[in-house]
């Protein structure tokens, strides 16, 4: 199809929390990680279905319009072999204290089977019509695009002008992570932890969180050295531990190598570490997880082997801290949060599946990031 210029370079200018914008069936899509990382995950196509789940991006409008219509077409996902589904796709607009959210279900779904799509079932576009309050002057309007499934955006339409910001007034915090970060069961884009941080604290965000993705390749370290942030948070753990992918002799190097990449490029930018929120199958047992017969993650026994170094959380906040405490001491602008402080033991409890919490349950991370006062040790 062929896009509008105008439209193309409206959408261009004015996107936050992505870095790629290429052309698809219906509109424009959108990946959180550049076109030059795709052949670097190419043998892992979870990477690129996680980068395409928009969490945390968003456009910077400046307009006066009272009524602003978005038309675009999702992509859902379906698994047939374990009862998937994704649920509807949901668009946000705040401005100036106002926010709304609007959800569809109407789009294509991808059915799965496993690992492979069989098919497609072919949906209808979403249209969201935002009503906002009356204003004389331009102003601020930030649209949120859904954080559960990959979109396509069609147009935008509205009863007054519409033009891109062309300055951030608030510093950029670029946050990596996993699913815990990610939140694809929050209830909207709004209610993703480090958006709703974010909002609070008057940060521009922009998230690497990609469920099941956050295993220290440096195609992210490097899509992270690249943005000019103000503050970097890495949320580290929990998918080393679930998927195996790290023992005790290399999850701390990998640290040491992700940090040193950022590093090259932004000597002085503050970095918090950030060690893996409770998970109770995991905090004294090592992956990888499976899901036990009451929908719960559980985790393995110990391998007899005792020289493979298997990790648990346990183990993992304390190479971190010891990681965090070693750097400081020639890098004054590093520090280490226990993940502990955000979500703890006392609210596993609401974890649905024992390793994830629910929408109320992001909401509680966000309020315990905002009360560590991370302006504060950026000096911000």
């Amino acid at each position: 199809m062929s896009i509008p210029v105008e439209f193309l370079n409206l959408v261009k200018a004015s996107l936050r929390g992505a870095a790629w914008v290429s052309e698809g069936v219906y509109g424009l899509r959108f990946s959180r990680l550049p076109e030059w990382t795709y052949l670097q995950h190419a043998h892992a196509p979870i990477v690129a279905k996680m980068a395409e789940r928009l969490s945390g991006t968003h456009l910077n409008l400046v307009t006066a319009a009272s009524e602003l219509s978005i038309t675009y077409r999702s992509i859902r996902d379906a698994n047939l072999a374990d009862g998937y589904l994704a649920g509807p796709s949901t668009l946000a607009l705040t401005s100036d204290g106002f926010e709304e959210s609007i959800s569809h279900d109407n789009g294509d779904l991808r059915i799965y089977v496993g690992e492979i799509v069989t098919e497609i079932r072919v949906g209808q576009d979403s249209v969201a019509n935002f009503e906002l309050p009356t204003v004389d002057l331009p102003r601020l309007v930030q649209v949120w695009l859904p954080q559960n499934c990959e979109i396509e955006l069609i147009s935008i339409n509205s009863n007054s002008p519409v033009s891109p910001a062309t300055s951030d007034e608030y510093p950029l915090w670029v946050h990596y992570g996993s699913s815990i970060s990610h939140c694809e069961d929050a209830d909207g884009p709004l209610g993703v932890w480090p958006v709703a941080a974010s909002r609070e604290l008057g940060f521009e965000i922009y998230s690497l969180a990609m469920g099941g993705c956050a295993n220290l390749e440096q195609f992210s370290a490097r899509t992270v050295r690249d943005l000019p942030a103000d503050l970097i948070s890495l949320k580290l753990g929990i998918n080393v531990v679930n998927g195996a992918n790290h023992t005790q002799r290399t999850f701390g190097p990998a640290v040491h190598g992700f940090i040193d990449t950022i590093r090259e490029a932004q000597p002085t930018t503050p970095i918090l570490v950030i060690s893996p929120v409770c998970c109770p199958a995991h905090e004294q047992n090592p992956g990888p997880s499976e899901t036990g017969p009451d929908g719960k993650v559980l985790g393995q026994p110990h391998s007899r082997h005792s020289w493979i170094g298997e990790l648990t959380l346990i183990g993992i906040r304390e190479i971190l801290s010891e990681l965090v405490t070693l750097r400081a001491t020639t890098d004054p602008n590093i520090y280490y949060l226990d993940g502990l402080k955000l979500f703890g033991h006392e609210d596993a409890s609401t974890m649905p599946d024992g390793i994830h919490p629910d929408a109320a349950g992001y909401r509680v991370i966000a309020k315990n990031f905002v009360a560590q006062h991370p302006r504060e040790w950026a000096n911000i």
